[in-house]
């Protein structure tokens, strides 16, 4: 995989042994997968699922890595950025694979090497009956290594594939074994052997199948994590005065694409935009963008837009000019670039996206053009019902032109891709997944995770995110896979799953099947999607009351590294979990300095539910600010910004925010406190209790009664300020946190 890509084996070590692991090792896995909503009243006991292990015994593991690994490579980089990855090399078809060098390399199903048999807990051994033996209460630490640099393939004799007489035929036999995830390596060895077979000559005697042989291969090296190989290839091309920049337009491809895996997000929008200026197209200024130029430009794209329906838009004609189409392409894969580095350019490039569209027509990149900008009317301009219109659009495209299956196929003389129209009838009807989107898997996780939040319950959207993560990982979209993952643990933090239950085993399950299944290929993800798991899993080992080891990366280690990359929405979720921590054990002062030195993040996560929740806090946090504050104008200053927060979420609830509702009633309550309104306090502290249990929120429904309780003995009635307290212990030991329960109970 490329740098930033990460595969591990996971090996399994004693509580006595654990001071020994490397910093970003000892990561908790002890979120809940959505068990059925608990409707407990004040006596009820949950009804969450738990996997059945004691509070007090927790497995670590970093469960997005669950892999197999060569163990003769587990140990090579040690605290470093990248794990390597390796391949067992399995035969496809006629192709002879041999696998001497696996003799001695056995691993059972989640990736333990056959002399790692844990003698208690975690996941037995079964290597040989390859069936999943039964998860018993986990009593080992399961580290996994740390990141190292990724290795150049060595392909050796031992894994030497049975090679074809002609590049054009080794061409093909590679392209078809790409299109199976657990073949890349042998694909490359066949690509490899066709450019030694056509040599330098051949860009001179045959250019198309040179240009195929170097830009795939270089595709090959990115998916097997050879990055040298990678860049060679792709300079090759690129250097080359011969050729035309839509000739070297799958190279520029491949290389955004990498730049994206390792995090390198400037890089990549600088080198999008000049690709985008050889092609001759309208270009936009790498640089911050004000307010008022977003709404001029969205003001033009919605008129342009007008009233179209999503059938309607759907409807438009095929775009045919390639040029347009490739510059199309481009813009998609900047989007992510802009909304990591430059966020206020974000939605120019989506307005001139969706313009193009209409002025066009449809290609590959409308459907995301078109979500993209659904997203935007959700998170920016509050408008969520035109927004799922939008992602309605973008759906019927990708299920009218059949996009679904591919940006690419395989025909007799190599790929054909659609930049400008959908699939053809090629030899490979199917669909191609080489180094290409696999669309749906996208989709799924840009409609779930930034549009229907908005309008419908977070948990509806857990089994979604679960099965996107499946396609990512089935096609080899990696990146797709890990945002989904990453998504989907935060959803179930968010909506208050139980923080100790079957997340861990199930996502195991989901990987061992994957593995079994479809081969070799390592499980990886992004490092910005690794950090954003770390994150999660150190704030549930403090609501669980579990110390780090000393050794292991915390808090103030993950930002620092967000910070050293470039990463605005991956500090902004660090910012943001770290204050919901403050919030959730009562360390105002902290919470408040937290919120100053963190700066205005609303940008970077602006159309997430992270934003929602980043609003309700601030303004939670500005209240008790507020109180406590010496000087009146910081007094005032404070009280400011909560009615600013209030404000918004009151906006938010407006459009049927289902999320919310609940915290805007503590929000409510905590503002009639403030103005010294008893009998509003009271009914909106009530209504906040009520219904964050109808919603299922498990851990706001504990914090609401927290601070009804203290709001209860600020006023001196001690009787509804114990029950509230007590009915705050047992929503808190519902929801896993253990830690909180005990702080409670000293007060």
């Amino acid at each position: 995989m490329g740098s930033s890509r990460s595969s591990s084996s996971i090996r399994c070590q004693s509580q006595g042994d654990a001071s020994g692991w490397s910093r970003s090792q000892s990561i908790l896995s002890a979120v809940a997968y959505p068990s059925p909503c608990s409707k407990s009243s004040s006596t009820s006991k949950s009804k969450s699922v738990s996997n059945g292990s004691n509070e007090s015994e927790i497995a670590y593991a970093t469960a997005s890595m669950v892999s197999r690994s060569r163990p003769d490579r587990l140990e090579e980089g040690y605290g470093t950025r990248t794990i390597p990855t390796s391949t067992d090399i399995e035969c496809l078809g006629d192709i002879s694979v041999s696998k001497e060098s696996y003799i001695n390399t056995i691993y059972d199903t989640i990736g333990l090497r056959f002399d790692d048999v844990p003698n208690s807990g975690g996941v037995a051994a079964d290597a040989e009956s390859g069936v999943v033996s039964e998860i018993t209460a986990p009593r080992y630490y399961v580290p996994t290594p740390s990141i190292s640099v990724p290795q150049e393939m060595d392909f050796s004799a031992e894994t030497a594939i049975k090679a074809n007489s002609t590049p054009r035929a080794n061409l093909l036999a590679g392209l078809k074994a790409a299109d199976h995830p657990g073949q890349y390596v042998t694909a490359a060895e066949y690509l490899a052997v066709g450019r030694k077979q056509i040599g330098p000559r051949g860009w001179e005697t045959n250019k198309p199948l040179s240009l195929q042989l170097y830009s795939e291969g270089a595709s090959l090296a990115y998916r097997t994590g050879d990055t040298n190989t990678m860049n060679v290839l792709l300079d090759n091309v690129l250097s080359r005065t011969d050729l035309t920049v839509m000739e070297k337009f799958r190279a520029y491809e491949i290389k955004i694409i990498a730049r994206h895996s390792a995090d390198q997000y400037h890089e990549a929008l600088a080198l999008g935009l000049g690709v985008l200026k050889q092609l001759g197209l309208p270009l936009l200024i790498d640089k911050p963008r004000s307010k008022v130029s977003v709404v001029i430009e969205y003001i033009k794209t919605k008129r342009a837009l007008g009233k179209r329906t999503a059938e309607e838009l759907a409807s438009l004609p095929r775009l045919t000019d390639e040029r347009i189409g490739m510059g199309l392409r481009i813009s998609e894969l900047l989007l992510s670039s802009c909304y990591q580095a430059q966020p206020t350019m974000f939605p120019l490039l989506v307005f001139q996206m969706v313009r193009a569209t209409l002025k066009h027509g449809i290609n590959i990149s409308a459907s995301e053009a078109l979500v993209t900008y659904g997203i935007l009317l959700c998170g920016a301009f509050h408008d969520p019902q035109r927004g799922r219109e939008m992602a309605k659009a973008g759906e019927l495209i990708l299920e009218t032109y059949e996009f679904k299956k591919s940006r690419a196929t395989l025909g007799a003389d190599g790929l054909i891709y659609h930049w400008t129209a959908p699939l053809q009838d090629t030899l490979l009807r199917e669909g191609h997944h080489l180094c290409v989107e696999y669309v749906e898997s996208r989709f799924i996780y840009t409609v779930e995770g930034l549009i229907y939040h908005w309008s419908k319950p977070l948990r509806d959207s857990l089994e979604p995110l679960r099965e996107s993560n499946l396609l990512g990982m089935k096609c080899g979209d990696i990146e797709s896979a890990s945002l989904s993952l990453n998504l989907y643990l935060a959803r179930t933090y968010y909506s208050g799953c139980q923080l100790g239950g079957s997340a861990v085993t199930e996502l195991i399950d989901r990987h061992i099947e994957y593995q079994n299944i479809d081969g070799d290929d390592s499980q990886q993800v992004h490092i910005s999607s690794e950090l954003k798991l770390e994150c999660y899993f150190l704030a549930l080992k403090k609501l669980r009351g579990v110390e780090i080891q000393e050794d292991e990366r915390d808090f103030d280690g993950i930002l620092a590294v967000a910070k050293e990359i470039g990463n605005q929405v991956l500090t902004g979720n660090i910012y943001l979990i770290r204050l919901d921590l403050k919030v959730f054990f009562g360390e105002w002062e902290e919470a408040v300095e937290m919120l100053i030195s963190a700066g205005n993040v609303q940008d970077t996560l602006f159309a997430t539910f992270a934003g929602l929740r980043w609003t309700i806090l601030e303004g939670i946090i500005s209240m008790k600010a507020t109180r406590f504050s010496k000087k009146m104008s910081t007094s005032l200053k404070w009280r400011r910004r909560a009615y600013t927060a209030v404000k918004r979420v009151r906006g938010w609830a407006k459009k049927k925010n289902p999320n919310i509702e609940h915290s805007l009633h503590l929000l409510e309550a905590e503002l009639a406190s403030l103005k010294g309104k008893k009998k509003k306090a009271i009914s909106h502290y009530r209504h906040a209790i009520d219904t964050a249990e109808k919603n299922c929120f498990l851990q706001d429904q504990a914090l609401s009664n927290e601070l009804a309780s203290l709001y209860f003995a600020s006023i001196g009635d001690t009787t509804r300020m114990s029950i509230h307290r007590e009915n705050a212990i047992r929503c808190y030991s519902e929801w896993g946190a253990t830690a909180k329960v005990e702080q409670l109970r000293l007060k």
